[in-house]
């Protein structure tokens, strides 16, 4: 066993780590097996060999990736609903296990090629989850008398995965793809394949606009935004991201169903929910919710500003704010609903020494990104920032595989994984 292991170890790797880039499309499950079975393939080369290669920078390493999972750990020793708390720290395990699986490996298991060929594959699975929708769902998707929040379940009954996160797979394919146009076009000179992504780009601008999760879908504009400002050759660029983005527009307008999300917020005003959700929710906006949502968050972070409630109180103190402040509905009754911002729900799990902890590990990783001038990855780290703000990210099995394993692979492939690489 032990020969197989340092023989295979290097494919094995590479098998786990390509069979998860596959999360679009992997049936609920899959990819926590394949974590698993790569962390104890890993642990065992570990043992056999590579715990000689482990050092004082890898025992730092796995405390900045396991900073969340440490910081919510410790709030169970103040919270009252203990087991509320082990329960979430449990579905916190893959930001710990994913940083293994690298670390108990030599840093050059992953090459530069192995590196392409995940992110390639992460790419094409999203491809084929959006290609799928548009076939099982083609009846629905240009018949404008399907509602915004009808259509959203169709989706998410087909494919078991919530809006908000297919729409951050995107969002990180997008990201990925124009990397690729751009080195197309300024290394490599290469217009025809430049065009040919770009209009894989397009498509998965449109279906994000479809999908309607604002926030990852405005966060991917952002980045994007900063990937043309850094190009060499602006002009060339400039020129395919105008045609992306007029040609992503005019499919948009196409689809008048898709309008209404962002008609929201052109008449936003600060109020909240009223009347019986059964019978006012179409006049219940969005943007009503969250504003009790975000008023309650306040009000308890303001009762426990330094060390929170603890990891398996924060939601019953919110249902609890609910409850009192808005008496004259049943929004929240009938819905249970968590801080909808990842900082909102550390401040109220850990306060603001959890915060600064959380974010002091974060910038580690953009430092260590700048430093390395790996673009890419700085892009990933400013993507996910952006959707903490709306989000509880890390509060999803999905999103939390999400993060972990794309955080620890861009991390760890530093050296490799550059602007030339991603092609």
């Amino acid at each position: 066993m032990k020969q197989i292991i340092l023989k295979y170890n290097t494919q094995f790797f590479f098998f786990f780590l390509i069979g998860i880039s596959f999360l679009p499309v992997l049936p609920t499950g899959v990819e926590s097996t394949l974590m698993f079975s790569g962390l104890l393939l890993s642990f065992f080369y570990f043992i056999f060999e590579g715990k000689k290669f482990w050092n004082k920078k890898k025992t730092i390493q796995l405390v900045f990736f396991s900073s969340l999972f440490l910081i919510f750990s410790f709030s169970l020793l103040y919270t009252e609903d203990f087991k509320n708390g082990i329960k979430f720290i449990i579905r916190l395990l893959p930001t710990l296990l994913f940083p293994l699986i690298f670390l108990f490996n030599k840093e050059d298991t992953i090459t530069k090629d192995h590196s392409r060929k995940i992110i390639n594959a992460f790419c094409f699975a999203v491809l084929l989850a959006l290609v799928y929708l548009h076939i099982v769902l083609w009846n629905k998707l240009y018949k404008s008398e399907t509602s915004f929040w009808e259509f959203r379940q169709l989706i998410e009954s087909r494919i078991k995965v919530h809006g908000t996160y297919l729409t951050m797979w995107v969002g990180l394919a997008v990201i990925i793809l124009i990397y690729k146009i751009k080195n197309e076009i300024v290394v490599f000179k290469n217009y025809k394949k430049a065009f040919l992504v770009s209009l894989v780009v397009v498509y998965f601008f449109y279906w994000q606009f479809i999908i309607g999760a604002r926030m990852p879908f405005f966060s991917t504009i952002i980045v994007c935004l900063f990937i043309l400002f850094n190009t060499v050759n602006k002009t060339k660029t400039a020129i395919f991201s105008f045609l992306i983005i007029a040609i992503s527009v005019f499919l948009v307008l196409k689809n008048d169903r898709i309008g209404e999300r962002f008609k929201n917020l052109k008449n936003y005003n600060f109020s909240f929910p009223e009347g019986k959700y059964e019978d006012n929710y179409p006049n219940i906006s969005n943007e009503q919710i969250r504003n009790g949502i975000y008023f309650c968050s306040f009000e308890n972070i303001k009762l426990e500003p330094f060390f929170g409630y603890g990891v398996g109180d924060v939601d019953a103190k919110l249902q609890s704010c609910y409850d009192e402040t808005f008496t004259n509905t049943d929004t929240y009754k009938v819905i249970h609903y968590n801080s909808h911002n990842e900082y909102l729900n550390i401040l109220l799990s850990s306060g603001i020494i959890g915060l600064v902890l959380f974010l002091f590990s974060k910038i580690y990783f953009l430092r260590k990104a700048a430093a390395q001038k790996n673009y890419v990855y700085i892009s990933f780290i400013c993507y996910i920032f952006l959707n903490f703000c709306f989000e509880n990210i890390l509060s999803r099995h999905d999103g939390v595989i999400f993060y972990s394993f794309f955080n620890s692979l861009f991390f760890f492939q530093y050296n490799n994984l550059n602007e030339k690489s991603t092609n």
